[in-house]
């Protein structure tokens, strides 16, 4: 007896459906008039991929769908049901979705050629953090102190972020299950406190370094660019052994545990000395899984995956772009807020279009669709 309740449908009947309901995207667009419908992950996306699409295409009218039908009749969001739409995208029906690894794993199709834009970032909260962002947040903010607009479009994406995320999680197609492990990072061991003292797998003479480094900046504002090229520093060997074992032993190295290493305490004076607190603490917990991979697997060889993350521009420098964009956004922001409370609502407002080359892939992408080259 099959105790089921959830019905089963072939993928003909799956293929039928998604077809129809992109029919009626591109037909509702019709009606309307506008460029391109565009299928998002959820709400949240949104401010974003607007600011990328009218930078690269300010003539355009693009049309936003945020969560749509699945086939069982629930209302539901995220990339796995964009990816439904993919057999049936054309120039006027696209998708837009957050890298997360599908670029750096090389996923076939994720590309303009088959009208899906992606983040080339781990996702669209990485864009908000890039150091050039949120350095000019930082210098605006020490300059200039208005009140605070509680009718903004930021303040809106602000509340809309804070309300939906659990929501969104609940509602996303085969959400990611958390993955328990018995690696415990020194400050998340309650019987040790060397963690606050500076000390652990980093050596001391490693952090005296990294405090050198942090207190010598001139300038008495927050470095954002000293921040991130020294956070990328310490995360790139384990970001690429994260993607190199997912390919040749994927258990070896859970996901979760990658995304749990930096989840960084932030604390009320986690600002001063340009973040030295959150870097010291993400330092001795790369030292210690870095060894822990090394002991582990002494025989692994991940230059040539290395060599390929270099290809597709992951550097020592600025790998921050390629973690969890959820992690570096809630670590970003808690830290902003000590420096300024407007921190947030600001760095929503901007993005910096053509300085790196991520954002810059995505603006060709949209150029490629709406005028390709003869």
């Amino acid at each position: 007896m099959n105790l089921d309740p959830r019905p089963h449908y072939t993928n003909a009947e799956k293929h039928a459906f998604y077809e129809s309901a992109a029919k009626r995207f591109k037909a509702e667009l019709r009606l309307r008039g506008g460029t391109a419908a565009v299928h998002i992950e959820n709400k949240n996306d949104e401010v974003f991929w607007w600011k990328v699409l009218h930078d690269a295409y300010p003539q355009g009218r693009f049309r936003f769908i945020s969560g749509s039908r699945s086939i069982s009749g629930n209302m539901t969001s995220g990339c796995t049901q964009c990816l439904q739409y993919r057999d049936f995208l054309d120039k006027h029906f696209w998708i837009a979705i957050d890298s997360d690894y599908r670029y750096l794993s090389e996923e076939p199709d994720i590309d303009a050629k088959h009208f899906i834009l992606q983040t080339y970032t781990y996702s669209f909260e990485n864009h908000f953090c890039f150091w050039k962002n949120c350095q000019r947040v930082t210098d605006a903010c020490d300059a200039n102190d208005e009140p605070h607009d509680e009718n903004s479009s930021e303040a809106e994406l602000l509340q809309q972020m804070q309300a939906s995320t659990a929501h969104n999680e609940a509602n996303t197609v085969q959400p990611e299950e958390p993955i328990v492990d018995d690696f415990t990072f020194d400050d998340e061991d309650n019987s040790t406190n060397d963690f606050r003292n500076g000390k652990g797998n980093a050596t001391d003479d490693d952090n005296d370094e990294l405090d050198e480094a942090a207190t010598s900046r001139h300038d008495t504002r927050f470095d954002w660019k000293f921040f991130f090229e020294t956070y990328s520093r310490q995360v790139y060997p384990l970001l690429v052994w994260q993607m190199y074992l997912r390919e040749v032993s994927p258990d070896a190295f859970p996901q979760a545990t990658f995304h749990r290493l930096i989840t960084l305490p932030v604390g009320a004076h986690s600002f001063e000395n340009n973040g030295i607190s959150v870097l010291r603490v993400l330092k001795i917990r790369c030292h210690k899984f870095l060894a822990h991979l090394k002991r582990s697997y002494p025989d692994a060889d991940n230059t040539w995956f290395e060599a390929r993350c270099n290809a597709m521009g992951v550097r020592r420098d600025n790998c921050y772009l390629f973690v969890r964009g959820h992690q570096l956004y809630d670590m970003v922001v808690r830290i902003g807020a000590r420096i300024h409370r407007k921190f947030e609502k600001e760095m929503l407002k901007e993005l910096c279009f053509d300085e790196y080359e991520e954002i810059r892939k995505i603006k060709e992408d949209v150029l490629s669709i709406v005028a390709p080259k003869k």
